[in-house]
């Protein structure tokens, strides 16, 4: 009997990761081609200097982000998860209240440190000086419009339809912003508006999406606050860990292009940041797998179902091994041709960039159930502390390799990073799938 109760709990958690990876695979796929449109639409409008100096205002500006932002939509699942399962809803619209505040809360802060930092930041990364007001405002911008509140409710009141729509704001209006600016030969300011419009966009759809379903409400004020730390054991723990892990997973990806722009200039910077959205842009579909397995498991830890999980883990690992070769494989060769159609021959400097990001690009595809694993058992401490292991190994890779080889130093310092991280939470989730087994024996 419990063979079958088993087997229909595994069914269920398929058929629903079935459903909402429909959801999140057509816009995934449908965000992916509109993003190489006006990626190659940049590139060509503004050349190899130009977009090499975009797109370190970009980084500079997602960078200070990821610092500052809690990983709210994360806390949201986590223990939204648990209150949802009790019929908890007060609970639920403190918690609510608690993520949201610091959304709001780290956006301020951000914001704050994007204007004051950019009088250190322009020198250098090479910035001219009419470009420095527009970096500080756009950081502004992208700082106020973070947050992960809303997204995090869509997700755990199983809405991925919703989330799917709202997640295409920001990619459309990036399209559209670009090849109006492409025709009307628009510089670099130009394009950081419409990011920045892009931005407000997206997070505006998802507060009114959530607003729309009438599920839940949020509470503000202290005394909720208060409440929300008390009714959800090691929440502000958990928070913080996951920020950390978060800005520590980016660092390479972010870091890595402004010291490639500061040591070789913003052309290589340029080109180092296309390989770069190209490599991960190969795996961007697997995030809709990760979007959706992440609630799934969460509710099987909830209902302390780890037979499932262990299930669910294991097949998802086996098949993104096999996705990981065939990265590598397609971008050996294949990786001049999609620069060229990208970004022009202009571009095509960085085929060895993309060659070598294509590997930890892989390396991470391999291990991408590792992480929700972690973080639906409450293991964010673990995760925390494979990117800090994996960040001090790019740091010190990159300090190495980057004035002596260039911007391939950057990307080999990535492949060690990535090795790294992933060999530490797959020792982890193994030590935890056996205690595990060994619990389920012991009953």
């Amino acid at each position: 009997m419990n063979q079958v109760a088993e087997l229909r709990a595994q069914s269920g958690v398929f058929a629903r990761m079935t459903k909402n990876v429909g959801w999140l695979a057509g816009s995934r796929g449908f965000i992916g081609l509109i993003s190489i449109a006006y990626l190659a639409m940049a590139a060509r409008a503004l050349g190899p200097r130009q977009f090499g100096e975009f797109a370190l205002v970009l980084t500079y500006g997602q960078l200070i982000a990821n610092v500052v932002q809690f990983q709210s939509w994360k806390g949201v699942i986590r223990f939204g998860a648990v209150h949802l399962a009790a019929g908890n809803n007060q609970g639920l619209a403190r918690l609510f209240g608690f993520t949201a505040t610091l959304d709001a809360a780290s956006a301020i802060v951000g914001a704050i440190i994007a204007v004051i930092g950019v009088q250190f930041a322009a020198p250098i990364l090479h910035w001219p000086v009419a470009l420095r007001l527009p970096a500080a405002a756009f950081g502004i911008v992208i700082l106020l419009a973070s947050g992960g509140t809303p997204s995090g409710m869509l997700r755990l009141f199983d809405r991925f339809d919703l989330q799917a729509f709202t997640e295409a704001i920001g990619p459309l209006t990036r399209l559209i912003g670009t090849l109006v600016i492409w025709i009307l030969g628009g510089g670099t300011i130009a394009f950081l508006a419409v990011w920045g419009a892009a931005a407000i966009g997206q997070t505006a759809a998802q507060w009114i999406a959530v607003i729309a379903i009438h599920r839940s409400r949020l509470e503000f004020g202290r005394r909720p606050f208060t409440k929300a730390l008390k009714e959800n054991r090691r929440l502000w723990r958990f928070m913080i860990q996951t920020n950390l892990s978060n800005s520590l997973g980016l660092f390479w990806m972010q870091l890595g292009t402004l010291a490639v722009g500061a040591v070789a200039g913003p052309v290589q910077a340029g080109g180092f940041r296309i390989a770069n959205r190209i490599a991960k842009g190969v795996i961007k579909p697997v995030e809709t797998v990760t979007r959706a397995l992440y609630p799934e498991l969460a509710r099987l830890i909830a209902s302390n179902d780890h037979s499932t999980a262990r299930t669910v883990l294991m097949r998802l690992t086996r098949v993104a091994v096999g996705l990981a070769f065939a990265v590598v494989l397609v971008i050996g060769l294949e990786g001049a041709t999609l620069l060229k159609l990208l970004a022009g021959e202009r571009f095509q400097f960085a085929h060895t960039f993309l060659a070598l990001l294509s590997l930890a690009a892989a390396i991470d595809l391999a291990g991408f159930a590792l992480e929700p694993f972690h973080s639906a058992h409450g293991r964010s401490g673990r995760i925390l502390r494979s990117r800090f292991i994996g960040a001090l190994v790019y740091g010190l890779l990159l300090g190495l390799l980057l004035p002596m080889i260039g911007a391939e130093g950057a990307a080999l310092a990535s492949i060690g990073a990535s090795l790294v991280i992933f060999v530490q939470l797959a020792f982890s989730a193994r030590q935890m799938l056996r205690k595990t087994l060994e619990l389920d024996s012991d009953d």
